[in-house]
């Protein structure tokens, strides 16, 4: 790796605190600007389904399960109001059942039960391994 490459293919991102450094990948020097136009495509194509584009075209549908992160993002006001409210109501029922004004048949809920099928319980499982402490949550979490 040569200074040079380091400068060309390194991004700071001081927004974030950190350094992209794609300099030690192995791509010819001319590889970014053979790939511009797929990845212009392809952030084109996310425009279009994050606009509301039909994703699904057997089953007719959108595509938008990104939408729960960013509901700015939906395409309509009615799409983004619906996940606001179910955002709103899924954030109190967690309050109450941490706050124990929900609870089970013999009192406060001590596990949490995740079922994912696949790759589908790694992102939850990711966070709440990253950002909770084992000695201090409210509830065990059981992944199946």
């Amino acid at each position: 790796m040569t200074w040079e490459r380091f400068r060309q293919y390194s991004l700071p991102v001081p927004e974030l605190g950190f350094l992209l450094d794609f300099s030690r990948m192995r791509f010819a020097d001319g590889f970014l600007d053979e790939i511009g136009p797929l990845m212009a495509g392809a952030f084109q194509e996310m425009e279009a389904l994050e606009g509301g584009a039909i994703a699904n075209p057997d089953e007719g549908r959108m595509v938008g399960h990104y939408w729960l992160r960013a509901p700015s993002l939906a395409p309509s006001g009615e799409i983004r109001d619906l996940i606001a409210s179910a955002l709103d109501k899924i954030r109190d029922f967690a309050f109450r059942v941490h706050d124990g004004s929900v609870c089970g048949s013999q009192g406060r809920f001590s596990n949490l039960l995740v079922i994912g099928i696949g790759g589908s319980a790694l992102g939850p499982q990711f966070v709440e391994r990253a950002l909770t402490d084992p000695r201090l949550n409210r509830m065990a979490t059981i992944y199946l």
